[in-house]
């Protein structure tokens, strides 16, 4: 089994790896969020990125510009998100294929993981195709709108 990194691991790993993400406290879920910006290729996106403890991994969600949705696509009106409440979080792993988990650092797979997951969606605003793989639409989990 392996062993859980601390939060301030995880920010002291942020913090050096990727110095244009500021860090945050959120009192609501007693975690830490990290707000940055990134430019996969085309566009500049402002991502917010959430964990905790009590996470089972990392959220994250893109807070600007919105994320286009496509209502008509058979791959879903965006594809590779969880729905919540308060907008899509980013499907950037597959859970079942434990390709996270909490000994691993944030810096070095969840950050590359949006630059991944915005090429793919940029792409897919262009073409109306999902070239990211990953199991779909298993990954679109309808948890609340």
């Amino acid at each position: 089994m392996s062993v859980a990194l601390s939060m301030r691991k995880q920010a002291k790993s942020m913090a050096k790896a990727w110095p244009q993400f500021k860090r945050a406290r959120r009192p609501r879920h007693g975690g830490t969020s990290w707000i940055g910006q990134v430019r996969p290729h085309l566009g500049n996106f402002t991502v917010e990125i959430t964990y905790g403890e009590s996470f089972e991994f990392p959220h994250v969600r893109v807070l600007h510009p919105l994320l286009r949705r496509l209502p008509e696509n058979v791959e879903g009106e965006l594809p590779h998100v969880y729905w919540q409440a308060d907008g899509p979080i980013l499907c950037l792993f597959d859970p079942a294929q434990g390709e996270w988990d909490k000994s691993m650092l944030i810096a070095e797979t969840t950050v590359p993981w949006i630059f991944d997951w915005l090429t793919c969606y940029e792409i897919w605003t262009m073409t109306e195709k999902w070239v990211g793989g990953g199991r779909h639409p298993e990954c679109a989990i309808q948890t609340a709108r």
